[in-house]
């Protein structure tokens, strides 16, 4: 292993600046334990996403997942990061009593409570992950490389394939759209996920380190 990849003081220190940033959890770990799957990159096209096709942070636009399984083995060392958040009881009954997610997500208040909790969530754990990626950068980890949470939301309306993304230093890709199995990868690296949450939402975001 490189002498990099081998300091257990730098991983304090990105556990700590994790921590100081928001983070309610994170955990370095091998990064032979991210676990990429094709089914997770089915579930953006079945049912189809609104973003597949899109945003140029999603698929089919992103790295295919056969050489993204080549990247990833190149590395030793992952960071998961976490941050939860408690669902309002208000969503919680909107979401019991919506017939489907068509009707959820047309519902217009749902929405703006959206916004005022996993929006607010998601904007830290990325400004965390981006946070972190450069810290390591600065401390030798050259191949540093971070994936946020969900759909890119760093603009209303993406540029779309064809363009140049309007935020090429802050866009990243997500867990999912590389493929990642983010309940697998979390349980590998020792954090507890709940899939099918159903009254708290806890948000990953990975940085793989060397």
């Amino acid at each position: 292993m490189d002498a990099i990849c081998d300091n257990e003081i730098h991983f304090s220190d990105f556990l700590k600046t994790a921590s100081e940033l928001g983070a309610t959890a994170a955990r370095v770990f091998d990064a032979k334990d991210v676990v990429v799957d094709e089914r997770v990159r089915l579930k953006c096209c079945v049912p189809v996403c609104r973003n597949y096709g899109v945003s140029l942070m999603c698929p089919p636009n992103v790295m295919p997942l056969d050489e993204f399984r080549t990247v990833l083995a190149r590395f030793q060392k992952a960071l998961l990061i976490q941050i939860g958040y408690d669902v309002p009881d208000w969503m919680l009954a909107r979401i019991h009593k919506a017939k489907d997610l068509a009707a959820l997500y047309n519902d217009e208040a749902y929405l703006k409570g959206w916004d005022e909790t996993y929006l607010i969530a998601k904007n830290t754990l990325e400004t965390i992950a981006e946070r972190l990626e450069a810290v390591a950068f600065k401390k030798g980890f050259k191949y540093a490389t971070a994936f946020s949470a969900g759909k890119c939301t760093l603009c209303e309306t993406c540029a779309g394939v064809g363009n140049r993304c309007r935020n090429p230093y802050k866009a990243r890709p997500s867990m999912e759209a590389m493929g990642i199995d983010v309940g697998e990868t979390a349980r590998n690296a020792g954090l507890p996920f709940e899939e099918a949450a159903s009254d708290r939402v806890v948000l990953n975001a990975l940085l793989l380190l060397c």
